[in-house]
């Protein structure tokens, strides 16, 4: 436990707790808000899915709505076309570093 200036007590086992201090809280809320909104941004089309996002999990979780946004984007595709974009998005949620099983 890490006196800081001024007192304060840096208490990071208490970080994701009930315990939690208040800026704790709000940045994980802040951080939690931003991502869906980077989520909310490619289903609507206000992302066209030109660059990338610094984190790479985020990333990976992007590129595979963008990969199935276009698929759907685009009326002369076969069915099965579809299915193989799908196939290619699974493919890649699926090398999230983390998954929860």
């Amino acid at each position: 436990m890490a006196v800081q200036p001024g007192g304060y007590l840096d208490r990071p086992e208490d970080d994701n707790t009930h315990n939690a201090h208040p800026a704790w809280k709000r940045g994980k809320i802040a951080g939690i808000l931003e991502t869906l909104a980077i989520f909310k941004d490619v289903i609507t089309g206000d992302d066209d899915g030109s660059g990338t996002i610094n984190s790479p999990e985020i990333e990976k979780i992007r590129r595979s709505i963008v990969i199935m946004r276009e698929s759907l984007d685009t009326p002369t595709k076969a069915p099965s076309d579809s299915k193989k974009a799908l196939e290619k998005a699974v493919g890649v949620a699926d090398t999230l570093r983390y998954q929860k099983r």
